[in-house]
């Protein structure tokens, strides 16, 4: 029989008759014999997906009715008829598929619930053949989750939060339980609630979440609103359940809106200040709100709510903005007048915001002030403008007659006062003189007490100064107002400034003659600004006198010298400024000051011209003064002792006088003579003589520089004739033999003297 190939033979034994079939075959055959009409649930894992290995077992244990040889579900392959995702032409698009779907050229889904028709494979092994059987079965899904809905969704409320903004959580919660009665399944926190937006067309209708959806940046689908709203609740499913859809219509309701209560218009408002005399604008805002409103529900009050005027004046738009901010151009701001007012309040969370608006006349309801000034007010000038200023508020406002607070309350910061002065040059105070180029406001204007800067572009051209002493200056007082009282206005008047009186003190001292004097040689006392002349007199080291006149600093401006040197030219044939670099005797500066035209015009440039009589007094008061006398501008430039008088000039103050001294003392170490030429062997041709240099030089720590005119000389001796030669300025030329003495007579530095002996041969 090894030898005979597959087929069926029939075989009996050795001596007998009976008989059998034998199937000799290379491989056993295989079959599977399926079930019909059978139903297969979807199982389901925890995660609600599909178990597709429970799947396999399900159908192999209810469709497989018998194997051969006994299979289990892990030997065979289960497919299912699948239908591309594209869709199918009668068997294109159509393929055998694993249960969870796959790809060939196209692409297949999983199967689903419903009818299929699937195919159990047996691939059979080295001994047995493969089988493969058909059918169809119905795949089931798993129920619905169970729910009892409503028979009439209840009405929900747009529920807010904190911040006033929509809280779709809560909002969520609502629905749910206005539309699900009762669930075991279903929860609010478990399902997703949509709505319809119906748009337009039904291409931009579509279901939304509760908060509406962003597109692109800002644009989008909008919120649930209040209004009839279909929703839709979702529940995706678990292994149990099938996802769960329930649609319903409910009406969402908004809050209730405030409702404002006004008090009959027209509406008239005194506006609030403060006591700075600024608008207190949130009081202002409550007393609008309470003269607008009688009454709101739910109950506000001015702190409650938002007051807003319009900006635009013109009524072309609304653009409100708080009291106490302006337009954009800084140009409309909130004060009495005609306004558009808007009360509005943001809402809560059971009340829903809303606004009024309504015109409002704002005033200026403040009692009305006044300021009476008593006429013949006079007190003493102070260098303190505060001080100044002070004394003008204690005794010029008349108080008795003035219509102001209780005095007590008042202080000198509630009022303004001003005083008419006249423009100045800057550096030396004096009179600009453009009456005839300046409108006469500009040059004289009403000022603080401390006087203020005048500027061109950034430039400081001038000055008004501070207020001085002087009869019936005009002033003026203002009240600036308080929370209570208007402004007053300005009230004009007169006071008059009694010039204060000075001490003048000079701190005797001793310099050398190439030093300056200390800075606090002469104080005053007040330490205010003053012209200060000094008189400097004495005698110097060289015992002939000395006269000085120290001018104060602004003689020497170039505005001063300007103005004067014209009018002194004409009047004594120099200038003035050749005057200082020169001097002048007595005589010449008594003339020039007793000179009228030059007096008018010191005046103008605010110099006291009573001063020069004080100093022509102090210098009549020195011993043998004569016309003829040379007086120097400037301070003593010999050694010398000095008697000092210091002068001072102020329109402000009476002039002031105190008198000391200064010793000039003359520089002794480091000073020395030197001779200009040496004398060989003390002899000289009488050639030689008539060239040389006989002459010493005064040094000061080898400063060659300093005055010689101190230097003298005495030459003496015999001729080669015997005849006695003596002079102090000429030396010898005959021949002889002299001495030659050098010696230092006054002047500011003292060298010992110099003594040579010297023979002039033919």
């Amino acid at each position: 029989m090894a030898d005979n190939g597959d087929g069926n033979y029939q075989i009996r034994l050795a001596g007998t008759t009976a008989e059998v079939t034998l199937t000799k075959a290379a491989k056993l055959s295989s079959s599977i014999t399926l079930n019909e009409s059978m139903e297969v649930a979807l199982p389901y894992t925890a995660d609600a997906t599909v178990d597709f290995d429970a799947l396999r077992a399900s159908i192999f244990n209810q469709v497989v009715a018998s194997t051969t040889p006994e299979l289990a579900v892990g030997d065979v392959t289960i497919e299912y008829y699948a239908t591309a995702i594209t869709g199918a032409v009668g068997d294109l698009g159509k393929a055998w598929m694993p249960l969870e779907g796959g790809k060939d050229t196209l692409t297949y889904p999983a199967i689903s619930a419903g009818e299929q028709k699937i195919r159990i494979s047996y691939a059979g092994t080295e001994t047995v053949k493969g089988a493969s059987a058909e059918t169809t079965i119905t795949v089931t899904e798993r129920p619905e989750a169970s729910y009892t809905l409503k028979e009439t969704p209840d009405a929900v409320t747009l529920a807010v939060d904190e911040a006033l903004n929509v809280d779709y959580a809560a909002l969520r919660t609502a629905i749910f339980n206005a539309v699900v009665a009762s669930s075991d399944v279903l929860t609010a926190d478990n399902v997703t609630i949509e709505y319809y937006y119906k748009g337009i067309t039904e291409l931009d209708s579509k279901w939304l979440p509760l908060e509406g959806q962003a597109v692109v940046g800002g644009l989008g689908y909008p919120a649930i609103s209040a209004g009839q709203q279909k929703v839709r609740i979702s529940w995706p499913g678990n292994k149990d359940y099938a996802p769960t859809t329930i649609e319903a219509t409910l009406t969402v309701n908004d809050r209730p809106a405030v409702e404002f209560v006004l008090n009959d218009s027209p509406y008239e408002v005194g506006m609030v200040f403060t006591d700075d005399q600024g608008y207190d604008y949130d009081a202002t805002a409550a007393a609008i709100y309470e003269a607008v409103v009688a009454s709101t529900t739910p109950a506000l009050t001015a702190a409650d709510v938002t007051v807003e005027y319009n900006v635009d004046r013109i009524g072309g738009t609304d653009s409100f903005k708080p009291l106490n901010e302006t337009d954009l151009t800084g140009l409309i701001k909130f004060g009495t007048g005609n306004w558009e007012i808007r009360i509005s309040w943001p809402g809560s969370r059971e009340y829903r915001g809303g606004e009024v608006v309504v015109d409002v006349t704002t005033t200026d309801s403040r009692l009305v002030s006044a300021v009476v000034l008593k006429d013949g007010v006079f007190f003493t000038y102070n260098m303190d403008p505060a001080v100044m200023e002070q004394a003008i508020f204690d005794n010029l406002i008349d108080w008795e007659n003035s219509t102001l607070p209780a005095r007590e309350t008042l202080t000198l910061d509630d009022f303004t006062i001003e005083y008419k002065a006249k423009l100045t040059d800057l550096e030396s105070g004096t009179d600009l003189g453009l009456g005839d180029m300046i409108d006469s406001d500009l040059l004289t204007k009403w000022v603080p007490i401390e006087g203020e800067t005048y500027e061109l572009g950034g430039t400081v051209l001038g000055r008004y100064p501070s207020m001085g002493a002087g009869e019936a200056q005009a002033v003026r007082v203002e009240y600036k107002g308080s929370a209570e009282y208007r402004p007053s206005g300005y009230t004009e008047g007169t006071v008059t400034v009694n010039k204060a009186t000075v001490k003048v003190t000079v701190h005797s001292t001793n310099i050398f003659a190439d030093e300056a004097l200390p800075e606090d040689f002469v104080t005053t006392d007040p330490a205010d600004k003053f012209d200060l002349y000094t008189v400097y007199a004495g005698v110097t080291s060289s015992v002939s006198g000395g006269l000085y006149l120290d001018l104060p600093e602004r003689y020497t401006s170039s505005l001063f010298l300007k103005v004067l040197d014209p009018i002194v030219e004409k009047l004594y044939g120099k200038s003035f400024t050749q005057m200082l670099n020169d001097g002048v005797t007595v005589g010449e500066l008594r003339e020039l000051f007793s000179t009228q035209e030059l007096l008018d015009l010191l005046d103008k440039l605010n110099i006291d011209t009573g001063t020069f009589g004080q100093i022509l007094s102090i210098i009549n008061q020195l011993p043998s003064v004569a016309d003829s006398l040379r007086i120097s501008f400037g301070t003593p430039n010999r050694a010398g002792l000095y008697t000092v008088a210091a002068v001072t000039d102020s329109k402000n103050y009476e002039t002031g006088v105190g008198v000391g001294f200064v010793l000039v003392k003359m520089r002794t170490s480091g000073s020395r003579l030197t001779w200009n030429q040496s004398i060989s062997n003390g002899k000289l041709t009488a050639e030689q003589a008539k060239t040389f240099d006989f002459g010493a030089t005064l040094s000061y720590n080898g400063d060659v520089t300093v005055d010689q005119s101190s230097v003298h000389y005495l030459y003496s001796g015999f001729t080669s004739k015997w005849r006695i030669y003596s002079s102090t300025t000429t030396p010898p030329t005959e021949p002889g033999r002299y001495v030659v003495t050098v010696c230092i007579l006054g002047g500011n530095h003292l060298a010992a003297p110099l003594t040579r002996s010297f023979q002039i041969t033919k």
